[in-house]
């Protein structure tokens, strides 16, 4: 039987084998090692897991270190697999003695099997990553983008948007929007009347959020009237899609539509009305249309409070267009027609009629 000793392991081959530096014969030399001797099985694997556990502290860049006395633990594992001396027997005559060469101390090998080692560059070079990413994402760290208000009170006003799409505001109205608009996404804000042309960007749809509603778009042109909580949505050139909570349409050039509150619900007019652009386009067009449209479209063009004396007169036909033209141009225009009189209570205007209007 051959002597425990032939069979022991030396510290460089346990060294490379914790490093994980072994080909498939030496790992299986070592291994074949440890299963003849279960205490020290034992031992080398809790050294092993401190080992490890060590390395595991090194590669991570966030967490605190924690001491661990590798040197101490190999020491105390190597004195425990180390075979007990034996006393040999009196020698009949004296015998060469045979030194073992002077072995290099095992923690200036186990420092340059572990730092030296391609598994300790790759992971230095892992960390040093990750601080880099760390730092950059810190300096690169998204600041809240400041929102920018519109308003006009007595008139209309343009706004140019931060990607050059145009904005016309109407008379009391208010727009939303940031001073930068997000790389997916282009979102802004409506209360009153505004007539947008948007600059195309299919990457970036553009959302305009009105009372209930939404109105998106990649690029066109339309208006859109949201002084009450109903909205009315007018497509010059495009599509959009015009959405509530409960419904979502889609408008081309051409079409129009309003979301009426009480309902809850989007209804698509059965023919496009001109004048929901008068605003932009300073046009008002009436081809025998009913005296209540009439004073229904003025009351919006002109923000006007104009009523009928009795509800027969709204059933009186009115032909005639205008460019540019002032209200009380406009309401002369039509008493001339119908022979209508207008009355005025402040800034309220009635307009009353006789034969052959009625």
């Amino acid at each position: 039987m051959p002597d425990q000793s032939e069979n022991r392991i030396d510290d460089d081959l346990l060294g490379k084998y914790l490093a994980g530096e072994t080909d498939a014969a030496e790992s299986e030399r070592v291994r074949r090692w440890l299963d003849q001797d279960h205490s020290e099985r034992q031992e080398f694997d809790r050294f092993e897991r401190i080992w490890n556990t060590a390395g595991q502290l090194q590669q991570r860049p966030e967490a605190r270190p924690i001491p661990v006395d590798t040197d101490a633990a190999w020491q105390k594992m190597r004195s425990k697999m180390s075979p007990p001396a034996v006393t040999p027997p009196e020698p009949a005559a004296p015998e060469p003695v045979v030194k073992p060469l002077p072995v290099e101390p095992f923690q200036t090998r186990r420092n340059r099997s572990w730092w030296q080692s391609p598994a300790w560059a790759v992971a230095a070079m892992a960390l040093l990553v990750s601080g880099l990413l760390w730092v950059l994402l810190k300096q690169t760290k998204t600041e809240p983008v400041a929102e920018v208000a519109a308003v006009s009170t007595n008139g209309k006003i343009e706004k140019i948007l931060p990607d050059g799409s145009t904005v016309l505001l109407n008379k009391d109205s208010k727009l939303i929007y940031p001073e930068r608009f997000a790389a997916d996404s282009r979102e802004v804000q409506l209360t009153g009347e505004a007539f947008f042309q948007v600059k195309p960007d299919p990457s970036r749809p553009f959302r305009i959020h009105v009372r209930n509603t939404t109105v998106q778009v990649l690029g066109t042109s339309f208006s859109i009237r949201a002084y009450t909580d109903d909205v009315r949505v007018a497509v010059q050139t495009g599509k959009v899609k015009f959405s509530a909570s409960k419904q979502e349409i889609t408008l081309v050039k051409n079409e129009q539509a309003a979301f009426s509150a009480k309902k809850d619900t989007i209804i698509k007019a059965p023919k496009f009305d001109a004048n929901a652009m008068t605003f932009q386009t300073g046009k008002l067009e009436f081809d025998a249309e009913p005296l209540s449209k009439v004073v229904k479209t003025l009351n919006e063009v002109y923000h006007a409070d104009i009523h009928l004396a009795n509800e027969q007169l709204g059933g009186c036909t009115f032909s005639s267009n205008f460019k540019d033209e002032s209200l009380d141009y406009v309401l002369n225009t039509v008493q001339l027609a119908l022979h209508l009189s207008i009355q005025r209570e402040g800034n309220r205007i009635i307009l009353d009629g006789k034969p052959p209007c009625l």
